[in-house]
């Protein structure tokens, strides 16, 4: 074996087998060591005191034996003490790794105990200050982009009465100034959207969303939301299981949910997409099928790479296939939006391949159900 894989084999060992590792392989050497050192003094004192061989061979036999298992026992008991420090060991990098990622999830008031233990204390205060900057961070961010976004406000309302104006003279206008109008119309409207979606992100920044939840039969909430769309003949197929279904949640953030996945559709594939509502993994009787619904989303776009997962759910992404699309509408808010209000209502949501292998791009909104009926 190389050095070079050597290296990356023991790379590869985690601190809790590697400190086991040693606690044994020392009981091993410190037992063996002892051993030799009891049997070689003895071996001599016997040899001195009798003159029989026999005698002395069956002593030294006997003593073979129970050097032998002491050495057993002495390993077994170095494993669990190896065990009993490897817990002590890693147990503060795995309350660590739980609080990163506490905090990637969003918990930014996530921090470590500070312990007595010299060694760990330092650790602990520099991991709780580097949380607090960042915490301080995205507090000023947040503010920053909810006191930009009511700036932008009325402007916005000023340049809007004022296209209305224009509107109700639009007869009057040249064809070239009525072209001109259109494009100021609709780029102030897809300004509107961004401020609008600006202030909804800095508020989950800042922790000041409340749901307002009321029990909603989901196969008849899906088919209204889908209605007020930007695509209302959208096909909604719901599982004879989903018109039964009931979930507790903010019926205009849930709505919002649909139509951001509606308006990523229309954009991304051009076409009508479809949407499904069904029980968990398609099936009432399959694990957790009782206890959480579908909401999916398909379209016939170009698709997401399998890369870009994650990705498309982040702030101000587009994504790689975006091609003719840079010049939309979309601001790459929308499925970050989508993202924040499924997570509020207890939710999940995620990007896949389409089952039946086309192209296109598969969205999935999982939700707890309320209950059954």
């Amino acid at each position: 074996m190389t050095r070079l894989g050597r290296r990356l084999r023991v790379r590869r060992v985690g601190v809790r087998t590697r400190v086991l590792v040693i606690f044994g392989v020392g009981a091993m050497v410190l037992s063996g060591v002892l051993a030799l050192a009891t049997l070689s003094f003895t071996t001599g004192n016997l040899r001195a005191e009798f003159d029989d061989p026999v005698l002395v061979d069956e002593a030294l036999g006997t003593l073979r034996t129970g050097l032998t298992w002491a050495a057993v026992v002495t390993t077994l008991v170095g494993l669990l003490l190896g065990q009993f420090a490897a817990e002590r060991v890693v147990r503060p990098l795995t309350d660590a790794a739980r609080a990163a990622r506490a905090i990637a999830d969003g918990r930014l008031d996530t921090r470590l105990e500070v312990t007595d233990d010299p060694d760990l204390r330092e650790l602990s205060e520099s991991f709780n200050e580097m949380v607090a900057r960042l915490q301080r961070r995205v507090e000023r961010d947040a503010r920053f982009a909810s006191d930009v976004s009511h700036e932008l406000r009325s402007p916005l309302t000023t340049l809007t009465n004022s296209i209305e104006v224009l509107r109700t003279r639009r007869d009057e206008l040249s064809e070239r100034s009525r072209s001109a109008l259109d494009l100021l119309d609709a780029d102030v409207q897809r300004f509107r959207g961004l401020v609008s979606d600006l202030l909804e992100i800095s508020r989950y920044d800042a922790g000041a969303v409340r749901l307002l939840r009321e029990p909603l039969r989901l196969g008849e909430f899906v088919r209204a939301a889908v209605g007020v769309s930007s695509l209302p003949a959208t096909p909604v197929k719901c599982a004879p299981e989903a018109e039964l279904m009931t979930v507790m949640a903010d019926k205009r953030r849930l709505a919002r949910v649909v139509a951001n996945l509606i308006d990523n559709a229309r954009v991304h594939s051009g076409g009508v997409p479809r949407v499904q509502v069904c029980a968990a993994d398609g099936d009432p009787a399959a694990p957790g099928g009782g206890e959480h619904a579908w909401i999916i989303v398909e379209d016939d776009g170009e698709g997401i790479p399998p890369a870009e997962y994650e990705r498309v759910f982040d702030r101000f992404t587009r994504g790689s296939n975006s091609g003719n699309r840079s010049a939309s509408e979309g601001a790459g808010l929308g499925l970050a939006l989508v993202r924040e209000h499924v997570r509020l209502h207890g939710g999940r949501v995620w990007t896949e391949r389409r089952p039946d292998g086309r192209l296109g791009a598969r969205f999935v909104i999982e939700l707890p159900l309320e209950a059954v009926a």
